[in-house]
């Protein structure tokens, strides 16, 4: 019966100051940090049976982590509130996406995937399928099976989002440049973003044969720039500079190529062009880049390009061949001979280009040679977003090579032997203050990180140095391209005085205006006539021929078919004088040309058996009229893509064109000036000089929409006129 007192701890003795506070204090708290869950977590510390109240025996978590290239956010597949056998609707996600299953607890779970998934191998030290990570890759549609202990748990269902290939398009058409680059505008599409693109060039076509066998170099290619914009997409301009390459002037099919960054590529419809080429002006520099190409396009029969070199340094002391050339095309030859492997070729071939640059701009090459590599060093630099350190010293390389090459080129305009337009050309180029303040904008453009903006300004400064070289060689040329003119003009003349002979002997045989049996071409002024007092081509007067006889529609009516024999035969000897010139100047012979040579030759015959002639000499003398327009539109064609290039290559618009002679009485379009030629004079002359001329014209247009002072509103309407022509 003994009662026991309640518990005493007498803390008040043992805790004088209350320490005891602290430890209620603390619970408090705990219970404010716990917020909701406080009861719970208290329950759970009483609670010793395996997974606590009411929780399963294993936690499984999942997940789905897109590529991040997809820009997409992970998705949750599973949490913690998770039930067995629950349906639901399917999971889209990308294709390459990575599937985790996460499991934790005392049950055995494994994971299978079925379909299109395919599993990842686990890193080290995990255990697959158990307190650990499951990964499986979506390459297709399919089902994530999850068993416990054995026993079905869930499955989920996948399905898949393609990545689609990429979209590259031209925008336009491809354009040349005075120094033989090629511009490209194109626009580019990806359902996440393009990492990538290329332009490739193949199945060449040189002087109408198609390119076949085995060739010492690749096809050519180049790297587009992607547009600054999230992903690439969008539209760009690329300028490829390819005149280097052996298949420069060939006819090519263009197709572009992208690439994301799954390794999905997708190509652009292929488009035919020629590839531009550098031109030459110099006859020995297109000959030996000539035989670079065929040394390298066909090296099997490389013993044609040996005996080509030994033809070109034939007698130098004849020829009057530099000692620098004779002993560079010495040394060629003797490599060629002594070349064992393609090694060795490839170093000839690149012989052979370094001689033709260095004859064709001397001490200017090696300069543009360096401007261009600064230039494509700074461009890929932009294009892969380089930082500003990096941007600003390859600027300021440029900067430099720049420099270097404005003063070769006004050291070269200024010596007394240049002409005097090349002089007035260049005074109306930009200025060099204009090109440092593009580069100091380009600078600052990347600096703040807006590349489109810093590469559209490097595309316009690559365009006016182009221009800024094209105009200074194109002066050096002018006075090659007026003796073509003078040559076209003579060639005119000759076409006029046929007709008159023909009108002649037609009215000898009793007919009439013979005009209306002859079909004309309909872009041909047959009637125009020189002006009063005017030269011709060949310093005669109008109206006679070279040797002063009547010969033109200015002469008098001759008196007997005897006169117009002789007249008859002097044109004939005249055409024969004025092939040989064209093709001193570099130009191919025309068939029509030859052709009406022939006919006249006829013509003088038939004139030669009297009145019993006059029939077959006025068919004959139709026929010479119908090859004299043949073969014009053919050295017209030739002037305007630059007929003193090398056979196959095609002249960039405007490269190697002059301003039209002052001398002659024509303006730059071709007509008579007013008050002086015919009656006629205010219809347009459309010889073969017309083509040189108008290619000159746009050229000065590009110059000057190349001109980064002019106004706003002037650019716009010389970027409408482009387009129009």
């Amino acid at each position: 019966r003994t009662r026991v007192r309640a518990p005493s701890p007498r803390l008040v003795e043992r805790d004088r100051y209350a320490l005891r506070a602290g430890v209620l204090l603390l619970l408090v708290a705990a219970g404010f940090v716990a917020g909701p869950d406080k009861e719970g977590r208290l329950a759970a510390a009483f609670d010793w049976r395996p997974g606590g109240v009411d929780a399963p025996a294993t936690r499984i978590d999942a997940w789905i982590d897109p590529p991040p290239y997809t820009g997409k956010p992970p998705l949750v597949l599973l949490g913690p509130n998770a039930v067995a056998n629950d349906a639901s609707e399917p999971v889209s996600a990308p294709v390459g996406s990575t599937v985790v299953v996460r499991s934790a607890g005392a049950r055995r779970v494994t994971v299978t995937g079925e379909g299109g998934l395919k599993p990842v191998p686990a890193k080290a030290g995990a255990v697959p399928g158990h307190d650990g990570d499951t990964r499986l890759l979506l390459g297709g549609d399919g089902t994530v099976a999850i068993a416990q202990d054995g026993a079905s748990w869930r499955r989920l269902a996948l399905k898949a989002i393609p990545d689609l290939p990429p979209r590259v398009a031209l925008v336009g058409t491809p354009k040349s440049t005075g120094r033989g680059s090629l511009t490209l505008g194109y626009g580019l599409e990806d359902d996440y973003g393009v990492v990538g693109a290329e332009a490739h060039f193949t199945q060449p076509v040189i002087d109408g044969r198609p390119v076949t066998g085995r060739g010492l170099v690749e096809p050519p290619k180049g790297m587009l720039v992607l547009p600054a914009t999230p992903g690439g997409r969008g539209e760009a301009k690329t300028t490829l500079d390819l005149s280097d390459h052996p298949w420069a002037g060939a006819h090519v099919t263009l197709t572009l190529q992208a690439r994301d960054e799954a390794g999905n590529t997708g190509e652009s419809k292929p488009v035919d062009l020629v590839l531009p080429s550098r031109p030459f002006t110099n006859p020995l520099a297109r000959a030996l880049v000539e035989q670079r190409r065929n040394l390298v396009l066909d090296p099997d029969h490389r013993e044609r390009v040996a005996l080509s070199l030994e033809a070109l340094d034939f007698a130098p002391e004849v020829f009057d061949v530099a000692p620098a050339v004779h002993l560079g095309l010495r040394a060629a030859d003797l490599r060629l001979k002594a070349a064992t492997g393609d090694p060795e070729l490839v170093a000839v071939a690149d012989l052979l280009w370094a001689m033709a640059v260095r004859l064709e701009d001397g001490d200017l090459s090696q300069a543009e040679q360096d401007l261009r590599a600064a230039q494509k060093d700074l461009s890929e630099a932009l294009a892969r977003g380089a930082p500003p350190d990096e941007v600003k010293r390859l600027t300021e390389a440029l900067r430099k090579q720049m420099d270097k090459l404005l003063t070769e080129m006004a050291r070269k305009t200024s010596q007394p032997g240049q002409p005097q337009d090349a002089q007035a050309q260049a005074s109306r180029s930009v200025t060099q203050k204009d090109l440092q303040s593009m580069l100091d904008r380009m600078e600052k453009a990347a600096r703040d990180g807006d590349m489109a903006e810093a590469q559209r300004l490097l595309d316009q400064l690559n365009g006016i140095m182009n221009n800024l070289k094209s105009a200074s060689r194109g002066a050096a040329q002018s006075q090659a391209t007026r003796e073509m003119n003078r040559s076209m003009g003579d060639l005119d003349r000759l076409m006029r005085d046929q007709g008159d002979v023909r009108d002649k002997t037609f009215k000898q045989g009793g007919g009439q205006d013979p005009g209306q049996d002859l079909e004309q071409d309909p872009e041909q002024d047959s009637d125009e006539t020189p002006g009063p007092g005017e030269p011709t081509g060949d310093g005669s007067q109008p109206g006679k021929g070279a040797n002063g006889q009547p010969g033109g529609q200015g002469g008098q009516p001759s008196a007997g078919l005897g006169d117009l024999q002789r007249r008859q035969g002097m044109l004939s000897q005249q055409l024969q004088a004025l092939q040989k010139r064209m093709r001193d100047l570099g130009m191919k012979g025309e068939q029509g040309l030859a052709d009406a040579e022939g006919a006249m030759k006829q013509a003088e015959g038939a004139l030669g058996q009297g009145q019993n002639g006059v029939n077959d000499a006025v068919g004959a003398q139709g026929r010479a009229l119908e090859g004299l327009q043949r073969g014009m539109k053919g050295l017209g064609q030739q002037m305007a893509q630059g007929g003193g290039g090398q056979p196959g290559q095609a002249q960039a618009p405007g490269e190697g064109d002059s301003p039209p002679d002052q001398g002659e009485d024509v303006d730059p379009l071709g007509r008579p000036r007013q008050g002086r030629g015919s009656a006629q004079g205010n219809q347009l002359d459309v010889s073969g000089g017309l083509a040189a001329r108008a290619a000159q014209v746009m050229e000065e247009l590009r110059r000057r929409l190349g001109d980064p002072t002019r106004a706003p509103d002037e650019q716009d309407y010389l970027e409408r006129l482009l387009k129009r022509y």
